[in-house]
């Protein structure tokens, strides 16, 4: 077996010393014309050493052909003098000196390249935020690159480098040249996957042309590659394995795969567990038996270099490692730990230069402090814990203000605690208020962990109790020290047969279950989390139904009539055939209502037929000629016309809706929304989960489902495992109903399905449960469901900019407040969808202020006077006396700003908003005092998911219905296509909630 101190002989003659590399990392320190900095000499010779070789960074062989500032350049003669510095002080610290050259392609910036447009293979832009579309190579131009390659290779030589590595991956142009997605080319440089590796194989024959005609014979020749690309069409791992056999029989020294750790599997697709270097060896043809492989990514001691090795790589090359331990091969070799921080005041003494120790961040830590944390946590739990015994009250701040804890002490222990959560939210906070208590007095500690998707109020119990700890005299700073009991894990398995398992104990989860228990079924419900409630226990509680009856009551409001006359002036003939019935039907209804208006009736219009083509317009899934883009017509039929047999359904159940207004959910294109009288989504949860129990339902939270059970095609039950570890086999006789929601909370999977993610997901914050990660997704693909609209992703421009929470600040109908931005001015129409919202808000700077006045407590349908209140205290919502005054709180022009709003309140009195033609205009913006509440975009909701038909039924790949297989909510897609308007989420999960439970209650 190779081990890492093993020599190793190249192609060309050259040896390595070992099987340790440098990897090439991009430090964006040379002048401004590429040439070598002494910042760049003494980092790369500060690394050299015992590492067998070093590979320098990529150098553009081409002026226009950088992709980051301070990149390092090999386009021009006068450059060698400075490269020469760079390989002498690596060579003469006893390592190879080995430059990757490159030309970066479409990804060149023009930031960097004096404004030139990049060029490619084709002109198709990448997939990448704000990505310019690149100028088709001619063929001539081709040429020249092949020689500008040559060149580099020849500079190389001359400036004293034992190697180059040529870099044909990252989605670089060599890389652009080979893939499906980058070349769409004709000519002998395009077309099939032959004809798509004669560039990379033509600057190999160059390089290889210019060593021979040299006097290094035993320079080194490398080629770094990326196995797979997420594009589509794009490189695929057996497209990447035709290459590389092209490659090796034309002879080259070492490939260098491009991974973010050695040991990853697919990302195409990640079902597929096996570790790409495992296929690599069990696939590589007899050409690739010869020529080293070296991983990388993932390497930060000797075990992982070890283990890289155990697994076939013949090589290692370390990144991370290197830059925070510069002796990196020394230690590793000497069995001796290496570092895998750096120490806050260590950029000097690691050679570091600035723009790379920037980007660090994440790997340096102040050690001083550190240390002194480590060394104080010590002294506490140290500290004999004593109190004065008694009664105590204190208090921490949960969902709705101060929350008191009541704790009795002894001497030396903690007693009792009473939690009185009487004025506090229910349904998510529930499980903090049992179990944080009782972990604390089983413990003797303030160090537990909070309850998963009760954070605030599981700290809220923890600070409360640690303030009656102070109150007592006793030491609450080592209580919350203490250490941790060790977790006893259970390995008991638990099997049993039932009707129906529904995985979820959201809103859908809930329906599906209480319709099954309706329908006779023996029902469990299994929830990850410790408490049921999903995203809909933090939802508004705004659900859509349209019910002319009710709604007729009410009158209609400027504007709506102007909107309704805008749809029936719509000609038929730019209506899709799928729904001119429903059309026609709308229009009929809505010649009766304007003749209504004209006798003097005024009364708030609705139907099924509107909440339809809104719904189905609403998603962005057709143009006005109805050219389809994408969806589901027959769901979202289904989803409208059995809207109200939900709302009757809930209201059956007991939920107490508000009938004293129809209000038009944010994001909403009509009023029509159904409120529950109580707070948020509770009502539902809670109304529902006590029918749940009384019909014999069994919930059993903190149990995760892991996988579906099937025989012969059909599911047959599921295994899940509980948070102590027993196991579970259910059998269903029925089936599985899937509704644990979306993937809102899973910024990966974001980035997998649409690459417009890639630039922000990482720092996004999300509305939704943490629980929503995409996981029954997963477990339905598996299954063989095929996936539909996995690339639209909604966001809720009315996120909290600190947490993305969407129930802080002042939660009120749109018709009720104004959007300004940081100029102080209106931008968009405050009813819009929540795409455009959304984007209007990232196209006005990210952060807008909504405003509103006094009145607006009147209409804050989620915001108690008191939690307003602490708001204002906690900087949640900004308040002034006068409009100058909130102005200046929030930083934007004064002038411009009161402007704005007297503008806007003229809007109110006119009935008509010629700015931004707003749909529905309610209070102005008067009385004093007045309110600003930050916002920004939070990812809210994800369209797609598991593909079912209209009786909730997943489809497979084929079309075909996957037998005992459900699913509801979030977790499926084709309803709401690209967008969803808001009030339809709720109306969506308890319409294919009980559908699903209706489904699966009938016999096979």
């Amino acid at each position: 077996m190779v081990k890492l101190a093993d020599e190793l002989i190249l192609r060309s003659g050259a040896t390595l010393k070992n099987r340790i590399m440098m990897a090439p990392m991009t430090i964006q320190s040379a002048f401004f014309d590429g040439g070598v900095t002494q910042l760049m000499i003494d980092y790369y010779a500060s690394r050299a050493g015992d590492a067998a070789a070093i590979i320098v960074e990529s150098a553009f062989v081409e002026n226009y052909g950088r992709a980051f500032p301070g990149a390092l350049g090999i386009d021009t003669d006068n450059k060698i003098k400075g490269l020469k510095k760079l390989s002498r002080a690596i060579k003469e610290k006893g390592s190879k000196a080995i430059l990757q050259v490159y030309h970066a392609g479409r990804m060149a910036n023009g930031e960097y390249n004096g404004g030139h447009t990049p060029i490619s293979a084709s002109p198709v832009a990448a997939l990448r935020d704000n990505a310019e579309t690149p100028l088709e190579m001619t063929g001539a131009q081709v040429e020249d690159m092949i020689e500008r390659f040559g060149h580099a290779v020849n500079r190389a030589i001359l400036a004293g480098f034992d190697g180059v590595e040529i870099h044909g991956a990252n989605t670089y142009l060599i890389q652009q040249f080979f893939s499906p997605h980058s070349n769409r080319r004709s000519d002998k440089w395009g077309g099939d996957i032959e004809k798509r590796t004669t560039f990379p194989l033509a600057i190999l024959e160059k390089a290889k042309a210019v060593v021979a005609a040299s006097d290094k014979p035993d320079f080194i020749i490398g080629y770094r590659f990326s196995p797979e690309e997420i594009e589509e069409p794009g490189i695929r791992f057996e497209d990447t394995l035709y290459l590389l056999d092209k490659l090796a029989t034309s002879g080259l020294d070492y490939l260098h795969v491009s991974m973010g750790n050695w040991a990853r599997n697919s990302i195409v697709n990640p079902d597929d567990k096996e570790p790409l270097v495992a296929k690599y060896l069990r696939q590589k043809s007899e050409s690739l038996v010869g020529v080293p492989i070296i991983g990388v990514g993932g390497i930060a001691q000797r075990a992982d270099a070890d283990k890289a090795l155990e697994q076939g790589y013949d090589l290692i090359s370390v990144g991370k490692g290197c830059l925070l331990e510069p002796a990196w091969a020394t230690k590793a070799l000497n069995n001796e730990v290496c570092a895998e921080f750096a120490d806050i005041n260590q950029q000097d003494e690691l050679h570091i230069p600035s723009p790379l120790w920037d980007i660090m961040d994440y790997m340096i830590v102040d050690r001083a402090a550190e240390e002194a944390k480590n060394e104080r946590i010590k002294e506490l739990q140290n500290v004999k814990i004593e109190f004065e015994p008694g009664q105590y009250t204190a208090y921490g701040i949960g969902h709705s203000g101060k929350l008191p804890v009541t704790v009795t002490f002894s001497e030396d222990k903690i007693l009792d605690i009473v939690v009185d959560s009487s004025n506090e939210s229910e349904g998510i906070a529930n499980p903090a208020f049992e179990r944080i208590p009782q972990q604390i007095l089983d413990e003797q500690s303030l160090n537990v962990d909070v309850i998963s998707g009760a954070t605030a109020s599981s700290q809220a119990v923890i600070d409360g109790v640690s303030n009656a700890v102070d109150l007592a005299g006793g030491h609450s700073e080592a209580l919350r020290c203490k250490a941790k009991k060790a977790i006893e894990w259970s390995t008991e398995t638990i099997e049993e047969t039932v009707d129906v398992v529904v995985v979820g104990g959201g809103g859908a989860g809930l329906s599906a279950a209480l319709t099954a228990l309706d329908k006779g079924k023996s029902v469990i419900l299994l929830e990850k989390f410790p408490a049921i409630g999903g995203n809909t226990v933090r939802t508004g509680g705004w659900v859509n139904a349209a019910e002319p009856g009710w709604q007729s009551d009410f009158s209609a409001l400027p504007g709506e009539a102007d909107y309704l006359k805008g749809i029936a002036a719509t000609p038929e003939s730019e209506i899709a055939e799928e729904y001119l019935f429903d059309f026609k039907t709308l229009k009929e209804q809505l010649t009766a209502y304007f003749d209504d208006l004209e006798n003097g009736k005024k009364y708030l219009f609705d139907s099924v037929e509107l909440h339809l083509i809104q719904t189905y317009l609403g998603g962005k899934r057709t143009d006005l000629k109805g050219n389809a883009i994408y969806g589901q017509y027959d769901l979202v039929k289904t989803l409208t016309s059995r809207s109200m047999e939900s709302i009757d359904w809930l209201t059956e159940k007991g939920i107490d809706f508000n009938r004293s207004a129809v209000d038009i959910a944010v994001g909403a294109l009509w009023r029509r929304a159904h409120k529950p009288k109580r707070q948020k989504g509770l009502e539902f949860v809670d109304k529902l989960q006590k029918c749940i129990k009384a019909q014999g339902g069994r919930i059993m939270t903190d149990t995760r489902a892991t996988d579906l059970i099937i025989n012969d095609g059909k599911v047959e039950g599921i295994n899940a495992t509980q948070t102590n570890g027993t196991k579970l086999i259910l059998h269903v006789n029925h089936g599985v109903v899937l509704a644990s929601g979306g993937f809102g909370a899973n910024t990966q999977m974001l980035k997998k399905y649409n690459t417009y993610w890639n630039k922000i997901a990482d720092d996004i914050k999300t509305t939704n449960s943490p629980a929503l990660i995409g996981d029954g997704i997963e477990m339905g693909e598996k299954a063989g469901a095929e996936l539909t609209g996995m690339g639209f992703a909604q966001l809720m421009p009315i996120g909290d900019p600190k947490s993305g929470a969407l129930l802080t600040g002042l939660i009120v109908p749109p018709e009720n407040f104004v959007f300004v931005n940081k100029s102080g001015k209106r931008f968009v129409d405050e009813c819009e969808s929540r795409d455009v919202l959304s984007e209007s808000f990232f196209n006005n700077g990210g952060l807008v202020y909504m405003i509103a006045d006094s009145e607006i407590r009147k209409t804050a349908a989620n915001t108690s006077d008191e939690t307003i209140e602490r708001e204002i205290e906690e900087g949640v919502i900004i308040k002034a006396d006068t409009l100058e005054e909130l102005a200046e709180k929030i930083a934007v022009p004064v002038a411009e700003f009161v402007e704005t709003i007297g503008r806007y309140n003229s809007f109110v009195e006119q009935g008509h908003d010629p700015d931004f033609h707003k749909s529905a205009l309610g209070l102005k913006v008067e009385q004093a005092p007045f309110y600003a509440t930050p916002r920004q975009p939070s990812v809210h909701h994800t369209m797609g998911g598991l593909k079912i038909d209209t009786q909730a039924r997943v489809i497979n790949k084929a079309g075909d219905v996957i037998p005992g297989l459900y699913a509801a909510g979030e977790v499926t897609g084709g309803i709401h296509a690209g967008n969803r308007l808001g009030g339809n989420a709720l109306i969506d999960i308890f319409t294919f909630g009980r559908i699903a439970g209706e489904s699966v209650s009938e016999l096979a």
